[in-house]
């Protein structure tokens, strides 16, 4: 009964962190693509998870939340905030804090 447990435990595990790898390669993809279009430079090609919580997607199926963060510059001398939010996969919004003003940016899937 343990081993099944174990083995149940461990698959859980496994499949959430291939979730959250998956999730993490789809947010720096959508940070980079936005950031190209504004021109701006998406700073160490990468993002970290803010807040991670549990919930329902549009569905009413299970699904993670994630808010993503990561860094941008203008002109490549300065640093700024950005945000990626995704429910499950699907990303949602991208806000940007510019230093004229806060960007938001919702992505229609």
């Amino acid at each position: 009964m343990n081993t099944i447990v174990f083995l149940v435990m461990l698959g859980i595990g496994i499949w959430f962190w291939q979730d959250s790898l998956r999730s993490r390669e789809i947010a720096i993809f959508y940070a980079r693509q936005y950031c190209q279009s504004m021109n701006y430079q998406i700073l160490d090609e990468t993002v970290a998870v803010k807040k991670l919580k549990p919930g329902r997607n549009l569905l009413g199926n299970f699904a993670f939340y994630r808010h993503y963060g990561f860094e941008f510059s203008l002109n490549g001398y300065d640093r700024y905030n950005g945000n990626v939010f995704l429910i499950g996969q699907k990303p949602t919004s991208i806000q940007l804090n510019h230093p004229d003003g806060i960007i938001i940016h919702e992505i229609q899937n």
